[in-house]
């Protein structure tokens, strides 16, 4: 997973917290309104970069720009409008200041002659827009409310709720949205580890990919006696898991490194597993099935997520080519999220 960019067309967001701006904010309030806490708006110099290509930009091309970008800004936001033909991938970088976008172009234009999709952006025309200021507090508690998958609760450390009887809370930062089982491929994947509870018990739990640490935490509180690593290339990921875990009382549960896939060395130390999850994208899922396959123990199960409908079918025979049985799926919209079986 690239630093900053988000998996299978889901937000990952900047992980920093907001700081209340305090009482200075007093010194820039023009207008009062009920719903505002003017305490808690921000004044800061973010800006949204959007590219528009004229044309359509595949899932490989978007990763491709966006893997580019990711030092000239503060995030990058790919998304996947659901074109009815495939593939149609939006691009946006949010910065600190005002952007340059000469400099911008210049460095998708070398990412481009790289690649070889210089077609796709011979015709790029970039914009920049100030983004407003908010109360960010309560953006984040409208737009990020508690989440059941399965037998999980999945709520903010914002929320000061009630935690419903009978459920498996999971807490994750209230800045952290991307991970969280918001959306349909997280909580595809929850959804799946929670059937498997049913009938299943796992010693060896793996999540590849692993982003905010949220599937590895899962396996923890509905196996108590599994052992659970977490692997993800992106070292920030690690940082979050690590965070998440502590917050949920796992931080003894679960070891987790930075590292490439399955070469990871605590993944090769760790390995063989009896429950692998991967909530990444399709092609990386593909590319890695044999070695997922390789450090499967037989009769184990993997879940895999971050897959669109369409994509099912390729994600499906790379691994039953290789003698895994789909056993189960969840389909939440577009999305799936598939458990296979490996032959005992």
């Amino acid at each position: 997973m690239n630093n900053m960019i988000d998996k299978a067309a889901n937000i990952k967001n900047d992980c920093r917290k907001i700081i209340p701006h305090g009482k200075n904010a007093e010194e820039t309030r023009m207008s009062s309104h009920p719903l505002i806490d003017y305490d808690n708006i921000i004044p800061h110099l973010l800006y949204k970069v959007s590219f528009d290509f004229g044309q359509k930009v595949t899932g490989d091309v978007a990763e491709k720009i966006g893997a580019a970008l990711e030092e000239l800004g503060l995030s990058v936001f790919l998304r996947n409008e659901e074109a009815a033909d495939g593939d149609r991938w939006t691009v946006s970088l949010t910065t600190y200041g005002e952007p340059d976008l000469a400099m911008i172009k210049a460095q998708v234009d070398m990412a481009a002659a790289e690649g070889g999709f210089e077609d796709i952006t011979a015709g790029l025309a970039l914009s920049a827009e100030k983004l407003p200021e908010k109360d960010w507090l309560r953006h984040v508690h409208d737009n990020f409310p508690p989440v059941t998958a399965g037998r999980f609760f999945v709520y903010g450390s914002h929320y000061t709720g009630e935690k419903p009887a009978g459920l498996v809370p999971l807490c994750i930062d209230a800045a952290t949205a991307f991970g969280s089982g918001e959306h349909e491929t997280t909580k595809g994947c929850l959804m799946a580890l929670d059937r498997l509870s049913a009938n299943h018990t796992f010693r060896n739990g793996l999540d590849m990919g692993c982003g905010s640490g949220i599937l590895a935490i899962g396996m923890v509180k509905i196996w108590p006696d599994i052992r659970a690593t977490a692997v993800d290339i992106d070292p920030e990921s690690i940082v979050v898991t690590e965070r998440h875990a502590a917050m949920n009382g796992a931080a003894d549960l679960i070891s987790m490194q930075a590292g490439d896939g399955y070469a990871a060395p605590m993944a090769r130390a760790h390995a063989p597993y009896d429950l692998i999850a991967a909530n990444i994208l399709a092609q990386p899922l593909i590319d890695m099935a044999g070695d997922l396959n390789a450090v499967l123990l037989p009769g184990g199960f993997a879940v895999l997520s971050g897959l669109l409908a369409r994509q099912e079918a390729d994600v499906t025979a790379a691994h039953t080519a290789l003698g895994l049985k789909l056993v189960d799926k969840i389909e939440l919209g577009e999305w799936r999220a598939l458990v296979l079986q490996k032959p005992a």
